[in-house]
């Protein structure tokens, strides 16, 4: 008779429970209907996009994706789902993204239905991969402190859950991420690389794992002669970090003069002097007992913050790396530095992207006085 009770407290049946309920209860409002392709506010178009995007890729070819905009490519190419919008700029993604939205490519050709409809699907799509996100991050932070635990799984919820409702697709390479991360705690290094290379491919911003892949890396090689080397493995991560860089250059000097490009915050004497300050605090508190890679991925967080795109409130997803990352050396880590770098990620969304994770809370509000 006690069998549902011991289930609950198992562990990943919690998450998991926690996790599914998470999805049930928000794919009312793609399901509901209130907005024209399924999001949580009207306009948002970036999950109806790259399906368009990598239809017109089949016909046009990878380089020319990266090298042109999508406004001139697409002439001729006639599709279902064809939108009007983001037609100056080229693919500003990696190739991994076009597989991670082909299946969504087809359906949108081959199956008759309204955008509307076409765009629940697709946002039903990424919130399946914000929730394998949030569920891989809880089942991280298992064996943590409860105060810094539920900190942290609570600000990766509002985050990850508010790309998905948004119509991004941030949570496919953060899963990746999380997932390396749980690899390299269980001294699987060769599986973490493998999990850093796909993170690379499906975005830019994976740059932020970084450390991780370095840490990795070196637990591969060490004390092991050349010859026992996972060859396969290393060729495979240069393989995805050549496919990054090479579209990486073949976009940024297109992307560069579109409006897609505003200024960073280093015109702003009084943000920069913000996030260096809050910043050097929590690399010092976060110092002792993290073996670097805390410090590492705060240092590449911050840099990434300094030179993105102002506005672009997603970038925020960047800074949900660090606060995972301690859980490969610190199981006894104490819940203020894990409160500390939650403080240091709210602030710098705020501050850098013009965002606040609570936001969440407000924009449900509207769409609920909406339905």
């Amino acid at each position: 008779m006690e069998g549902p009770g011991i289930l609950v407290r198992h562990p990943a049946a919690r998450w998991g429970l926690l996790t599914l309920l998470s999805l049930l209860l928000l794919s009312a409002v793609p399901l509901s209907g209130v907005t024209s392709l399924g999001t949580l506010k009207e306009g948002y178009t970036d999950h109806v996009r790259h399906p368009y995007v990598v239809w017109v890729g089949l016909h046009r070819g990878l380089q020319a994706l990266y090298t042109a905009p999508l406004g001139e490519l697409r002439e001729g190419i006639p599709y279902r789902q064809a939108i009007d919008q983001w037609l100056d700029v080229p693919y500003v993604y990696p190739p991994g993204a076009l597989v991670l939205f082909l299946p969504l490519a087809l359906v949108g050709e081959w199956v008759p239905m309204t955008p509307q409809a076409f765009g629940q699907v697709c946002l039903l799509y990424l919130l399946v991969f914000a929730h394998v996100a949030l569920y891989a991050v809880l089942r991280l932070l298992d064996g943590q402190p409860a105060g810094g635990r539920w900190a942290v799984g609570f600000l990766c919820w509002l985050v990850l859950m508010r790309l998905a409702l948004y119509g991004q697709y941030d949570g496919a390479w953060l899963v990746c991420g999380v997932l390396a991360l749980a690899a390299l705690a269980k001294d699987r290094p060769v599986v973490a690389l493998r999990w850093l290379a796909l993170a690379a491919l499906l975005h830019y911003r994976a740059l932020v794992l970084i450390a991780v892949g370095v840490v990795a890396l070196w637990r591969v090689v060490r004390g092991r002669p050349v010859r026992q080397w996972p060859w396969v493995t290393l060729f495979g991560v240069a393989a995805a970090g050549f496919l990054c860089v090479r579209t990486f250059l073949w976009m940024a000097p297109l992307a560069a003069q579109t409006d897609a490009a505003t200024p960073s915050i280093l015109g702003e004497p009084g943000t920069v002097a913000l996030v260096m300050g809050l910043s050097a605090a929590v690399l010092a508190l976060s110092w002792r007992g993290s073996d670097g890679l805390v410090t590492a991925s705060v240092g590449l967080g911050v840099v990434l913050a300094v030179i993105d795109t102002r506005h672009w409130w997603h970038a925020s997803a960047l800074m949900l790396v660090p606060l995972s990352v301690g859980v490969l050396r610190a199981p006894r880590w104490p819940s203020a530095v894990r409160l500390g770098l939650v403080v240091w990620a709210a602030v710098l969304e705020r501050a850098v992207w013009y965002g606040n994770p609570l936001w969440l809370f407000r924009d449900l509000n509207r769409f609920l006085r909406l339905m």
